[in-house]
């Protein structure tokens, strides 16, 4: 079994890796930005479900309310 590896990257690598597999999908400009564009909103979507509410009662807007520090 592999275990699962998150690696950060750019906006700009994910959408060219995008873009270079769904060209090996199809020749047709069109169809291959649709597939490009599936795929970055399927990364995307799934980060911010990842990053969407941590468990200990904060967020990521910069504030800690777990910790008692309010504006």
């Amino acid at each position: 079994m592999k275990a699962k590896v998150r690696h950060t990257a750019e906006l700009g690598d994910l959408v060219v890796a995008a873009f270079d597999s769904a060209a090996q999908c199809s020749t047709d400009p069109a169809r291959v930005s649709r597939l490009a564009r599936q795929m970055v909103m399927h990364v995307l979507r799934h980060a911010r479900s990842i990053f969407a509410s941590p468990p200990d009662g904060t967020y990521l807007g910069g504030e800690c309310l777990a910790a008692g520090i309010e504006d």
